[in-house]
């Protein structure tokens, strides 16, 4: 039995736009409305949600902190968040060293201290046996006072010596593919046997790359019949069977360069691929969503695109910046608004 995969990305083509607010904001707000979501970081270039937000990390019970991470079993409980920061640094002095010592030594591969997703990304038994990948549970962590039952979170790491690792191979187009079938078996695992579970992703800024990878997921298995990623029409047996929504949000503001160059993007969308994506302007002042049509065509004239001529919006709310409070809002009804403008 397979259940419903609901799953929103957010994409931008240039930073700054507000795009990991509005992740954060999606998977805190639809948990708070009773869903179980699962928030992932593929934002592996910029300042990891687990730098900005009170997650707890998984913990195996005896492990020495100094081990690589059982990451093929489930977590016995989890870290506080003050532990929680104090092994990241350990994580990263650890994987430094080893890297110095032996650049391409297998301990210099081997995850410790904190498992974060590119431990997932880059995961792979020897034998590439499919019954001996990472154990999901692994890589859940909890957001301080949110249930985890509610809530998981799977945080990038932004730490040096993971960069070091990591960045050579999400801008090395060669391995887009890998990376887009390690987040197909992400979305496996993440598939619920019954009823609704939603995925939120927050990827990198611009289009290409990792977020090209992850936007070439949501239109491959929101197409009916799904396409596989391999010639061999392989796809994930849970996934296979389960119905995935995707809706991928192009995340931008009002700046003329910034519409002008969603425009560019948005014109490459086919109309078989035009009900996933919505472009959504982000932090728009109270009372402007009635000048937006003629702001719009004042930056781009009379363009006949109907996903730029149709955005949604997202009001400015200073009480929504999460990354400055070590508290949790409660996510007002209206600020999820856009989502059921699809």
């Amino acid at each position: 039995m397979s259940g419903i995969l609901r799953c929103y990305s957010f994409h931008s083509v240039k930073g700054g736009v507000g795009k990991s607010t509005l992740s954060v904001l999606t998977a805190l707000g639809l948990a708070q409305r009773g869903a179980q979501v699962t928030l992932v970081d593929m934002d592996l270039t910029g300042t990891s949600l687990a730098d900005v937000l009170p997650l707890e990390a998984p913990t195996w019970a005896g492990e020495d902190p100094s081990a690589s991470l059982p990451l093929l079993r489930p977590p016995t409980g989890f870290l506080s968040h003050g532990e929680t920061r104090e092994r990241m640094e350990l994580r990263d002095e650890l994987t430094s060293d080893a890297i110095e010592q032996d650049p391409d030594g297998l301990e210099a591969l081997a995850p410790k201290s904190v498992p974060f997703l590119n431990d997932f990304l880059l995961f792979a038994t020897p034998d590439w046996d499919a019954q001996r990948d990472v154990d999901i549970r692994a890589m859940l962590w909890r957001m301080q006072g949110v249930p985890h039952e509610s809530l998981r979170v799977v945080p990038s790491s932004a730490l040096p010596s993971d960069l070091d690792r990591t960045l050579p191979v999400i801008f090395d187009e060669n391995h887009s593919g890998f990376l887009e079938g390690r987040l197909e078996y992400l979305l496996d695992a993440l598939v619920p046997d019954e009823g609704e579970a939603v995925v939120v992703v927050d990827t990198p800024p611009t289009i290409p790359g990792l977020s090209r990878a992850v936007l070439s997921l949501a239109l491959r298995l929101s197409s009916e019949p799904k396409q596989p990623l391999a010639d061999d029409g392989f796809i994930p047996e849970r996934l296979q069977a389960a119905r995935v929504d995707w809706t991928a949000f192009l995340v931008g503001s009002i700046d003329h360069q910034d519409v002008r160059a969603a425009n560019r993007w948005l014109a490459q969308v086919s109309d078989e691929e035009r009900p996933h994506i919505r472009f959504l302007i982000n932090r728009v002042q109270q009372g402007d969503e009635h000048q937006m049509q003629d702001m719009l065509r004042d930056i781009i004239g009379n363009e006949p695109n109907p996903l730029l001529n149709a955005p949604a919006y997202v009001r400015e709310d200073r009480s929504l910046r999460f990354f400055r409070s070590n508290s949790v809002p409660t996510v007002p009804e209206t600020a999820l608004a856009f989502l059921k403008e699809e």
